[in-house]
């Protein structure tokens, strides 16, 4: 079906270039304020976490996991968004369901 739609073989080229691109992003997220931040590549795998000292001092574990989770969670939500940017960039709209499979 894509076949009919597409340059198959340019669509490929066009989906490598994007993973080239998405491996060198930094996406930076934050919650409580700023006390933790999580760095991820545009493939929202994590490179790097900060987490204030002021908050390890508190020792309260329940909200220190609580803001590594919703920085995480709000990287992840500025991946898909960096990835559909692109995919628009490249393809000129919105990618189907499915077409990330074609990124993996």
């Amino acid at each position: 079906m894509l076949r009919n739609l597409f340059d198959v073989e340019n669509l490929k080229k066009k989906v490598d270039a994007i993973k080239e691109e998405l491996k060198k992003e930094k996406i930076v997220s934050e919650s409580g304020g700023g006390m933790v931040r999580v760095e991820a590549n545009g493939f929202g795998d994590i490179l790097k976490l900060e987490i204030e000292e002021e908050l390890i001092k508190e020792k309260d574990k329940s909200l220190l996991e609580d803001l590594i989770i919703s920085a995480i969670n709000m990287n992840k939500e500025k991946t898909k968004e960096l990835f559909q940017k692109k995919m628009q960039e490249a393809i000129g709209f919105l990618p189907l369901n499915g077409i990330q499979d074609l990124i993996s």
